[in-house]
């Protein structure tokens, strides 16, 4: 497993987030990965990469990065889930911001006394409820 982070100052959120979708995809294919299934809790993303929807303006370029990198011959499934079902993935953003490196930071095990005790939750399926308004 792999993760990693950057600090993307004054971008909006759609820009950061396929920013991010793209940095992992890049990273996962560069370590030879040929099965990938991608998460994301921002469905305006998702729904723009599965071509669900218009695209819109601020992240086209990098929705067609995603979709050139990929190869033929790579199984690459995306899927939308909740924010409370992608706590790891929250608290790398979280970091990133705090260690504000405009490279990405890459983590390695051992990893972050927080970030393990969120990684082994989210194995054994534990998640925080989703609250209805």
């Amino acid at each position: 497993m792999q993760a990693g982070t950057r600090f993307l100052e004054g971008a909006p959120i759609l820009v950061a987030e396929a920013t991010a979708m793209r940095d992992g995809i890049k990273a996962a294919l560069a370590t030879g990965c040929r099965n990938l299934i991608v998460e994301g809790d921002n469905k305006v993303v998702i729904q723009a990469i599965q071509g669900q929807i218009h695209i819109p303006w601020q992240i086209q370029t990098l929705i067609r990065d995603i979709h050139n990198m990929i190869p033929p011959y790579v199984y690459c499934l995306f899927q939308h889930i909740y924010r409370e079902c992608n706590m790891a993935a929250d608290w790398v953003a979280k970091f990133g911001c705090i260690c504000r490196s405009p490279t990405i930071f890459s983590f390695s095990y051992p990893f972050h006394r927080d970030f393990l005790s969120i990684l082994i939750n989210d194995n054994l399926g534990r998640t925080l409820e989703r609250r209805a308004a």
